[in-house]
């Protein structure tokens, strides 16, 4: 019996541990039946041991703790005291302090810092849940209820810090604040900050305070606010929201709201921003401007813009109001998107006035010019087609004239072989040689109309369409294998042209002139509309020979200079193309001019392709040599033996070409051009253009010699020379020893190039860079400048012009923090400084300071900002400025 009772308290207490370890499964989230044994004896019989209830006020997560230095239990009171480096783990929240104390009864936990040997406080309490972390001095948190009180707060928020004195914690995640600040500064204390006595926090999403005012270096402003809306977004995050206007006046416009409007966040893909821009004088602006993206799809902008500009005053004599457009866009296909197809896009059109008055942008008031293309292009694998199409568009804002290209497409078949033998194993028959292609292009253009008219039905009236089309079959002969570069090119060529229009010329000999008030004889032009088709058969032989010449110059060994190179590429190519009447159509006429002189025409001539056929024989002789001068050269202190390869002059060359069939003036004019780079730094590049034939007494050019008129080979008719080079690095020199960084910073290459750091080091960092601007090395300050300088001559009869222009750029780093950039030139023509434009920049740490001056030019102005970095704060700034419609004023 003994026995039997020992074995029956060894079966009772092995139930209730196992009771225990099914209680603390369950807590893990392993399920386990709910009857785990029934035992039949004297004693238990149908027992069955039911899972134990839990409180609703229990914790639902096991609480984790440690400490590196003093760790007690306290199972009286149910506290854990934890010191030194302590960390408590509570499912996905976290809270490390210098000292914690846990009731593991009510779920609440108190953490706190401790002032060190001189006062700082360390160890100051991290409370951090998912993204969102804060610190403080002290804070109070229940595990139950999730609520908590936190004092002394620094929590950051996106691109900003939140400090108050007393925060409540809600069981939602959102904040209740007491007596804060709130900055995007990172320094302790902050530069400068927005107070307020309460306002309540929604983490990732906004910050609504009461009553609030802007401190700056310790001194309040008197700048109130009744309420503030902080949004916060997630990093790569877009919301929603008002664009903030510019306020402003100008003499000649009035007072104005400048950029104000609505920021719509579609979604990730595509946004949408509306704005408009009001003066008091009447002038108004709206603007519409839309990103769109999708990944490995798409991406590109869209800009739209509409001004009503007014200036004078309205009953006076220098009243006008003009209407101007602006249309940007840009699209650009992933090449992952559509293998074998691209669609591009890049416009830039508007209205010759809108930039002159509405533009800021220096380079948009000096360049005359815009581009715009939407192309497409299909390419089919494994073939030889591929199309491409576009839309084309030249404007010149300064004359206000346009052309345009509506659309230009062209199908083409790239060279085959017909009669090539693939499985053949020796050498090629000379008709597996014969080359074949295919081309088609039409286009449809309308040449420099009035940018006035573009949207307007006129548009058609000047259009000119063409299709052409050319079918060439041509064979490469290499008579002399020991003469590779020696080629004989026989073609017969098919061209096809389709108008809608050809012309008809003819002498009026009785026209009525009502400027003289008589009759005269004149010529006409008469425009015939339609569909006409001219095609023509021509056959061409073409022969050329590249022979090269190799020249070098060894010097002594161990000499720097180890070798000069000469290369002279010299070519010579011979053309012919013969007139086969009967498989060409008769596309030229004949008329008599008012000096009775007879004329051939064309009657395709000034269409889009021309004409295919030149209606007589034509061959010639082109000549072109090129110079090519190279150097090896050992670096100072090269000490791996091998020569660096530097070229002397890239390219030197001259060509012309004598027209066999001409019946005068058969030598083209001779092209001379040169290229080099000095230094790897100095670009030095020449062009010129030098005329055989002399002239007669009123500048026009005669087929006599001009050797045989002056005793000189050649005549100067066109020359332009151009310079340009980085003037700094004629001065620099290698510097030694380490560069100091100061602290806060990080290096990126050199002074200027730091950039600001966060933590606590931002502060002393702000203020070494203080001290430091006085006594910083002027003669080491980081400069650049850029120089380039062009000269274009050119005589034209008897008169020469010449047109030169200087333009310079550069930037200097007076101090780690401060840079100016400027960028001017010269007109040598008007004798006057161009465009001038004179920029300051000086980095506050968390403010940005600006002054961008313009002293000379059709854009004197000046423009200066002091702002937030941040862009939460964006429209947190101070801004003056003179507008460049004022300057006379």
């Amino acid at each position: 019996m003994h026995y039997f009772f020992k074995i029956k308290r060894f079966i009772f207490f092995f139930l209730i541990l196992f009771r225990f370890l099914a209680v603390f499964s369950q807590e893990e989230g392993k399920a386990l039946p709910d009857t785990l044994f029934v035992l039949k004896d004297s004693i238990l019989t149908d027992t069955i041991l039911k899972p134990l209830k839990i409180s609703p006020d229990a914790v639902d997560r096991t609480i984790t703790h440690t400490a590196k230095g003093y760790r007690r239990t306290d199972m009286v009171n149910r506290k854990v005291y934890l010191v030194e480096e302590a960390v408590v783990t509570y499912g996905d929240i976290t809270l490390t302090a210098d000292s914690i104390v846990l009731n593991t009864e009510t779920g609440i936990i108190y953490a706190t810092g401790r002032p060190d040997s001189t006062g700082k406080m360390v160890g100051r309490p991290v409370f951090k849940q998912g993204e969102e972390s804060f610190e403080s001095e002290a804070l109070e948190y229940n595990f139950r209820t999730r609520k908590g009180r936190v004092f002394n707060l620094v929590t950051q928020q996106e691109e900003g810090y939140l400090r108050s004195k007393v925060t409540k914690r809600l069981d939602d995640g959102s904040l209740n604040i007491g007596r804060s600040t709130y900055s995007t500064c990172d320094a302790d204390p902050p530069h400068f900050y927005i107070g307020f006595n309460k306002a309540k926090v929604v983490p990732a999403k906004k910050i609504v305070t009461g009553p609030a005012y802007l401190v700056l270096e310790g001194i309040p402003l008197p700048v109130v606010i009744p309420f503030g809306y902080f949004p916060l977004y997630r990093k790569n995050a877009a919301a929603s929201g008002i664009i903030m206007p510019k306020i402003g006046t100008t003499y000649e416009l009035g007072y104005s709201l400048r950029d104000g409007g609505y920021y719509f966040a579609i979604n990730d893909n595509i946004d949408l921003s509306l704005t408009g821009t009001l003066y008091t004088n009447g002038t108004w602006m709206v603007s519409a401007s839309s990103n769109y993206f999708k990944r490995y799809k798409y991406s590109g902008r869209l800009f739209l813009s509409y001004a009503n500009n007014v200036t004078g005053h309205m009953g006076l004599p220098d009243y006008s109001k003009t209407k101007n457009y602006r249309i940007d866009w840009t699209y650009s296909q992933d090449p992952k998107a559509s293998p074998g197809s691209r669609f591009s896009a890049s416009v830039s059109m508007s209205s010759s006035l809108y930039d002159r008055q509405n533009s800021y942008v220096i380079a948009e008031h000096v360049n005359t010019t815009r581009q715009s293309s939407i192309s497409y292009s299909k390419t089919w694998e494994g073939t030889p087609f591929n199309f491409t199409a576009s839309l084309n568009h030249s404007q010149n804002v300064q004359n206000k004239t346009m052309s345009l290209n509506l659309p230009q497409a062209t199908f083409s078949m790239s060279r085959i072989y017909p009669f090539k033998n693939r499985k053949r194993v020796g050498p090629s028959r000379w008709y597996e040689d014969l080359q074949f292609q295919y081309t088609a292009k039409l286009d449809n253009r309308i040449y420099n109309i009035a940018d006035s008219l573009l949207f307007t039905r006129s548009l058609f009236n000047n259009m000119q369409s063409g299709f052409r089309h050319d079918a060439p079959l041509s064979l490469q002969i290499r008579p002399f294998k020991k003469i590779p570069g020696f080629i004989i090119s026989p073609q017969l060529s098919y061209s096809g042209v389709l108008y809608t229009q050809k012309y008809n010329k003819r002498l009026v000999t009785d026209y009525f002139d009502p400027e003289l008030g008589k009759t005269r004889p004149v010529v006409i032009t008469d425009t015939l509309r339609g569909f006409f088709y001219g095609q023509s058969v021509n056959t061409s032989i073409s022969t050329g020979i590249n022979p090269q010449l190799f020249g070098m110059y060894q010097f002594k060994p161990g000499s720097r200079l180890e070798a000069i190179r000469h290369v002279i590429k010299s070519s010579i190519s011979f053309s012919y193309v013969p007139v086969i009447k009967g498989l060409t159509t008769n596309m030229y006429r004949q008329y008599t001019d008012v000096n009775g002189v007879t004329r051939t025409y064309s009657i395709f001539e000034g269409n889009i392709h021309g004409t295919p056929s030149a209606g007589k024989r034509s061959g010639g002789i082109s000549f072109s040599l090129v110079n090519i001068v190279e150097a090896k050269i050992h670096d100072k202190n090269d000490t791996t033996g091998v020569a660096k390869k530097v070229k002397i002059i890239e390219n030197l060359s001259a060509g012309t070409y004598y027209n066999i069939f001409a019946d005068s003036l058969r030598w083209s004019p001779v092209g001379v051009s040169f290229r080099t780079v000095l230094l790897n730094n100095i670009g030095l590049s020449a062009n010129s253009s030098f005329s055989l034939y002399g002239t007669n007494e009123n500048g026009q050019v005669i087929n006599k010699f001009y050797f045989k008129q002056t005793g000189k080979p050649l005549r100067l008719t066109g020359f332009n020379v151009s310079v340009d080079f980085d003037v700094n690095q004629l001065f620099s020199r290698k510097k030694t020893g380490a560069t100091n960084t100061p602290p806060g910073m990080v290096s990126r290459g050199g002074y200027g190039e730091e950039e600001p750091v966060s933590g606590p080091s931002a502060q002393r960092a702000y203020q070494d860079e203080r001290e430091s601007d006085s006594d910083y090395p002027r003669f080491d300050m980081p400069w650049s400048m850029h120089l380039a300088y062009s000269m274009n001559y050119s005589k034209q009869a008897l008169t020469s012009s010449v047109i030169q222009s200087l333009s310079l750029t550069g930037d200097l780093s007076l101090t780690k923090k401060t840079k100016i950039t400027y960028e001017t030139g010269f007109d040598f023509k008007n004798k006057q400084i161009t465009t001038t434009r004179i920029g300051i920049y000086r980095d506050l740490h968390c403010w940005d300071m600006s002054f961008d001056w313009i002293p000379v030019g059709t854009m004197k102005s000046w423009y200066f900002t002091i702002k937030v970095k941040a862009s939460v704060l964006a429209d947190l700034k101070y801004e003056r400025r003179k507008d460049f419609r004022d300057q006379f004023y």
